[in-house]
């Protein structure tokens, strides 16, 4: 049975506990250092009370130690690579080739999106270097991830839900160049927010300034099924620096729906223990959202842009079908209340927004009037009454369990049994007095055991298996299940393996020369890629300090289909054959690889 794996963001440990809570079989988080998320940090003792926490679920950490090394880190990269083995996290994502190179405990490696996972070629050696899953690039499409799958023997993990960098992962050198921000060393500024000036190759202005970079976010909640038909077995939601609603939010969408995928296909199994009892209903839409896009993964060209806002816009409400001096109304099925927040574009197609501070029905009242018109699109940014309840709801994750007491060899034994078939008893004395009414002993033992509380474990059934009815008091019962709870919580510790790091061997790069795409920045990768044969001729920018001349991003990303303009498209718009764009005192020249889809940017001048 192939196991699905939903796998969650955790900023820190609170957010682990979260994300476990809501039904993540795995949640992956930041060390102190050395992640590509840089303010996403965490402590070798938290990370270590997130491992405890996730195990006894069986659930999975995974540590991030996915940035480019510069040579006086690597030794402090290799220590804390034992240090976060010995806490017993089970993977660690990588990117920079020094970690293969140098003496690294036995724990299992990801090759992280960071290092371009795009090629059967390259994938399918990733096994040999030691590397047991991958996680692919954004951009492919159901059948480039079926070609991936069909011909590399190594485990998939794709991206579901969340931001989305406009540049293929771990080839993004612009923030770099503007500001000496590395996104290869978890401080990227996110260029691809800012608003942008696209001119001519003269420099005459074609379009207004927006946000010509800017993606919208991922929602690929409906393409579970789809993804796990062609070989996707960890499901990825993005979103580190994101707080503890939108964890708590995604993550329960995604499991209701990857429980759905499994209950109708009986070839896939669940990657952990425990079933949720949500304490609210998801909604994605009311999460941060910019618009939602699914990427490419039907193969299909799409608009994947917001040039309007980088920010969110939340869940459509509805348009404005009247208007007064005193306020608004909306026509919408959804309940708006004080302190909603609400936003639309104005008259110049700016996005504006107010805070709902008076509102009767679906009548919104303005002190001051606001740039709004009729037939306005008007969404909800900021949803007071969701946002106040996922702050008090409480979601179960509970182990579901049966129980049986028995006699055996003169003792009395309450034996557990849990959904994986795991098991547990304890042994006491047989009580001295026998039950006078036994029907009432029998409820209250039924009644006793079956009691849960703040344990992990749900009991499905109680059977009493006594050749004769004895009397046991409550406080009995309830210890003799408090101490078989602790119990198997330990055992399942006790018995949980980490998942084994893959067998390296050698074999030739399929590349006989490797260009600062590669990302080498310290000695040892240099000699990792020398030793399966692949000559480095230059080394990363961060490292050379030098992105003059070089493309600082290659996207799938179109402008020219954005705006209606592609050249492959009948009927299409015009643009100029030059484009640039501009901002503050950058410029880049935008270029089209056609045959490839592809768009590239190139700083000009200095």
């Amino acid at each position: 049975m192939e196991q699905l794996e939903l796998l969650a963001p955790a900023k820190h440990l609170e957010m682990a506990k979260l994300a476990i809570n809501h039904g993540a079989d795995a949640v992956y988080m930041g060390c102190s250092d050395f992640g590509a998320r840089h303010n996403a940090s965490n402590s070798i003792a938290d990370v270590a009370e997130a491992v405890i926490y996730a195990h006894r679920y069986h659930a999975k950490v995974y540590v991030t130690l996915n940035t480019i090394l510069f040579d006086n880190e690597l030794e402090y990269a290799r220590t804390m690579a034992y240090q976060l083995y010995n806490a017993g996290v089970d993977a660690l994502l990588i990117q920079d080739m020094s970690l293969l190179q140098m003496d690294m405990p036995p724990i299992a490696l990801h090759a992280s999106t960071q290092m371009n996972n795009v090629d059967v070629e390259k994938i399918r050696q990733y096994k040999n270097w030691g590397i047991s899953r991958v996680v692919l690039a954004r951009e492919l499409s159901l059948k480039e991830i079926e070609n991936i799958y069909q011909n590399c023997d190594i485990e998939l993990e794709c991206f579901v839900h969340g931001a989305l960098c406009v540049c293929y992962s771990g080839q993004c050198y612009m923030s770099y160049h503007i500001g000496q921000r590395s996104a290869n060393r978890g401080v990227c500024a996110q260029p691809c927010r800012l608003k942008y000036v696209l001119k001519d190759e003269t420099g005459k202005e074609i379009l207004k300034p927006q946000h010509y970079l800017s993606l919208k976010d991922m929602n690929r909640i409906n393409y579970l099924a789809d993804m796990a038909k062609v070989g996707v077995r960890s499901f990825k939601i993005e979103g580190r620096l994101k707080d503890e609603s939108y964890v708590a939010n995604v993550v329960s969408a995604y499991r209701q729906q990857l429980d759905k995928v499994i209950e109708d296909n009986a070839e896939y199994g669940h990657a952990s223990l425990g079933t949720c009892t949500f304490g609210f209903v998801p909604d994605l839409e009311k999460t941060f959202n910019r618009g939602y896009t699914n990427y490419f993964i039907t193969g299909e060209r799409q608009k994947t842009a917001n040039h309007s806002t980088p920010k969110s816009i939340g869940k459509y409400l509805g348009v404005v079908n009247e208007l007064h001096h005193g306020g608004f109304r909306i026509n919408t099925n959804e309940i708006i209340v004080n302190g909603d927040g609400l936003c639309w574009q104005d008259s110049t197609g700016e996005w504006v927004g107010m805070n709902v501070n008076a509102v009767d029905g679906k009548w919104i009242k303005c002190t001051d009037w606001t740039d709004i018109s009729l037939g306005t699109k008007v969404y909800r940014n900021y949803d007071k009454q969701f946002f106040s309840l996922l702050k008090t709801e409480k979601t179960i994750r509970k182990i579901a369990v049966c129980l049986q007491i028995k006699e055996k060899d003169e003792k009395i034994v309450l034996q557990l049994v849990d959904e994986q078939g795991n098991t547990s008893q304890i042994v006491t004395p047989i009580p001295s007095d026998l039950a006078k009414n036994q029907d009432l002993a029998i409820k209250n033992m039924q009644t006793q055991l079956a009691k849960s509380g703040d344990a992990i474990f749900s009991v499905k059934s109680v059977e009493i298996a006594l050749q004769q009815v004895y009397f046991f008091t409550m406080s009995q019962l309830n210890a003799m299940r408090r101490q078989l709870f602790e119990q198997h919580e330990k055992k399942l510790l006790d018995i949980y393996q980490c998942p084994p790091p893959a067998e390296r061997k050698t074999e030739k790069f399929y590349l006989d020369e490797l260009d600062y795409h590669y990302n080498v920045s310290n000695h040892l990768a240099k000699a990792f890629y020398e030793k399966i044969g692949a000559k480095v001729l230059e080394f990363a920018p961060e490292y050379s300090q030098k992105t003059s001349g070089k493309e600082v991003m290659r996207t799938k990303y179109c402008l020219r289909n954005e705006l209606n303009a592609c050249h492959k498209k009948q009927g299409a718009g015009q643009l100029p054959s030059k484009l640039v764009l501009s901002y503050e005192e950058k410029d880049f020249a935008v270029t089209f690889d056609c045959v490839h889809c592809q768009m590239i940017l190139t700083p000009m001048g200095k």
